[in-house]
C-alpha cells in the first residue's frame, strides 16, 4: 500500500491506510492517526529543517540568509529580484511578472524555508525546503493508486475476466475492483507504493556543479536511493536520499504550543504528550528519504513565472482522464480526511464517511469538511 518514506511508523500508517480503503475502520483509529500525523509533522518539520541548514552551509561556506514564506506569492516576489547578469531570459520573465503578478497564481500555499546566499542586504537567492501539502499528498496517493492499476499490475491476479494475454483495459480493472469491494470479496492491493517527496528541498546549481553536491551528500552519510534527469519543458534533475536524522538533538526541542493545545483537546498534558512524542521517535525507524531538486536559477525560474510553471502542470493532472475517475476521487478525499481528522478536537470516530466503492458528488466532501469543525452551512433555508 502507499508508504510514505519521509515519515516515522511507516507500516503503522500503511495498514491505516489500507484498512481504511478497506472501509475497516478500528477502535483505536482515532488515537493512532493522532499521533502518525502530529508527531510525524512535528519530526519532519525538525529534521528537513536541520538538514537543509546544514545543507546549503556547505555548499555556501555558512554565509546563509533564511525567510520563511507561507505562499508561491511571497516566494516568487523574492526569488525574481535576484537575476544574474547577462540572461536575458531571466530579465525577460522577471519583467513579464512585474507586468502582470496575478497570473501568477500568487495565493497558491506554500509553507517553506528560503534560502539566500550573503547578508541581510544580499539577495542571491540558493534554495529552499518544504513539506508537501496535505492536498497534493493525496492527490498523488491516488495517482499512485490508479497507475499501479493502468501498468496492469496484477490485472489477471485480481480476476478482471479478461482472456490470457489480452491487453487489460484500466477501467475494465477498476470497475472489477470496485465490483470486488461491493461483494465483500478479499482484495489485493499493491505492496508498496512509495511516496519518498514529502519533505523535500530545491537545490540552484549548475549541472556541473552537481558532482560536487553528491560528495557533500555522501560526507554527511547520505544514501543515494535514485537519480533521475528530467529534459525537455521541465529541466532538473532529482535525488532521492536516505539520511539518518540526530534524533536526540530532535528530542531536545519540546512540542511547541500549537501541537500541545491538539494533544490537550485528546487529553494528554504537555508531560504526557512530549513523553509519546519521544516514544514515537525512538520507537520508529532510524532512517527516512527525502528529495532533492537540482535546478539551475534559469530553470528554477522557468518552473515558477515561464513555460512549466507548477500551478499549471496541477491543472492538467487534474484535467486528467484517468485521475478523475471514481477511485481516484474516493482515494483523494479519504487521504484527505485521514489527515484532517487528526486536528479535530476531541474528534470521535465512529464509522467513515466514504467507502471506496460508492459513487459520491464532491458537494458531499464539501458537507464532511464543514462537519467536521462545525462549521455553518451556507444554505439559506429554514429546514
Amino acid at each position: 500500500m502507499i508508504r510514505i518514506n519521509s515519515f516515522l511508523h511507516r507500516e503503522r500508517f500503511c495498514q491505516v491506510i489500507r484498512r481504511w480503503m478497506l472501509d475497516e475502520l478500528q477502535p483505536g483509529d482515532a488515537g493512532e492517526i493522532l499521533q502518525l500525523v502530529h508527531f510525524n509533522n512535528a519530526y519532519v518539520s525538525r529534521y528537513l529543517s536541520r538538514f537543509a541548514d546544514a545543507l546549503f552551509a556547505g555548499l555556501h561556506n555558512g554565509d546563509l540568509r533564511v525567510e520563511k514564506v507561507s505562499s508561491k506569492g511571497a516566494l516568487r516576489d523574492l526569488v525574481s529580484r535576484d537575476s544574474p547578469p547577462h540572461c536575458s531570459r531571466c530579465a525577460e520573465l522577471i519583467a513579464a511578472y512585474a507586468c502582470d503578478p496575478g497570473h501568477y497564481f500568487r495565493e497558491t500555499p506554500f509553507h517553506g524555508s528560503l534560502y539566500f546566499h550573503g547578508g541581510q542586504d544580499a539577495n542571491s537567492y540558493v534554495g529552499s525546503s518544504r513539506i508537501k501539502r496535505i492536498r497534493r499528498l493525496a492527490e498523488k496517493t491516488a495517482r499512485r493508486l490508479v497507475d499501479w492499476l493502468y501498468a496492469g499490475a496484477r490485472p489477471q491476479a485480481a480476476g478482471t475476466g479478461l482472456q490470457q494475454g489480452a491487453a487489460p483495459d484500466a477501467r475494465q480493472v477498476e470497475n472489477r475492483l470496485l465490483e470486488q469491494l461491493r461483494e465483500n470479496h478479499a482484495l489485493q492491493l499493491p505492496e508498496n507504493l512509495a511516496i519518498n517527496d514529502v519533505a523535500g528541498i530545491k537545490v540552484i546549481l549548475d549541472t556541473h556543479e552537481l558532482e560536487r553536491l553528491l560528495t557533500l551528500l555522501q560526507d554527511a552519510g547520505c544514501r543515494l536511493v535514485e537519480q533521475e534527469r528530467h529534459e525537455g519543458v521541465y529541466r532538473a534533475t532529482n535525488l532521492v536520499v536516505e539520511y539518518r536524522p540526530d534524533t536526540q538533538r530532535i528530542l531536545d526541542e519540546p512540542l511547541h504550543d500549537r501541537m500541545l493545545q491538539v494533544f490537550a483537546a485528546h487529553g494528554f498534558n504537555a508531560r504526557q504528550a512530549n513523553a509519546a512524542y519521544r516514544e514515537f521517535v525512538l520507537s520508529g525507524e532510524e532512517s527516512i528519504c527525502l528529495e532533492i531538486i537540482v535546478t539551475s536559477y534559469l530553470e528554477m525560474l522557468e518552473s515558477e513565472i515561464g513555460r512549466c510553471i507548477h500551478e499549471e502542470r496541477i491543472i492538467r493532472q487534474r484535467h486528467n482522464p484517468r485521475y478523475y475517475g471514481q477511485l481516484a476521487q474516493n482515494v483523494e478525499f479519504l487521504m484527505e480526511f485521514l489527515f484532517t481528522f487528526a486536528s479535530v478536537p476531541a474528534g470521535r470516530l465512529e464509522h467513515l464517511p466514504l467507502r471506496i466503492q460508492d459513487r459520491y458528488l464532491p458537494d458531499y466532501f464539501d458537507e464532511v469538511r464543514r462537519k467536521l469543525f462545525d462549521n455553518p452551512s451556507v444554505e439559506l433555508n429554514e429546514l
